[in-house]
């Protein structure tokens, strides 16, 4: 039963991506996680930004910060953001 379970985690964990982010990085933001699962027009964009990534917390989520306005967002979850490369 323990060599099952190895396995079955083994073939779980090759499709989980370890996504590092650190102070001062560049990202987008999915419109999706602000938006809340409501209804987009078809043709609306699906990632907003760049941000600039302010704080980096050890259990998944960071806080981001506007350039443009200067204000910070909500925490945010490591899968609704993705590096921005200029």
């Amino acid at each position: 039963m323990e060599e099952y379970h190895r396995r079955l985690a083994l073939a779980y964990d090759k499709h989980v991506r370890l996504r590092v982010f650190l102070e001062g990085d560049l990202v987008l933001k999915s419109v999706d996680a602000v938006i809340k699962k409501m209804s987009l027009p078809k043709w609306t964009p699906k990632w907003e930004g760049p941000y600039i990534v302010s704080e980096v917390h050890p259990n998944g989520h960071c806080i981001l910060l506007d350039p443009d306005h200067g204000t910070t967002t909500c925490p945010i979850n490591f899968k609704y953001i993705k590096k921005y490369y200029a």
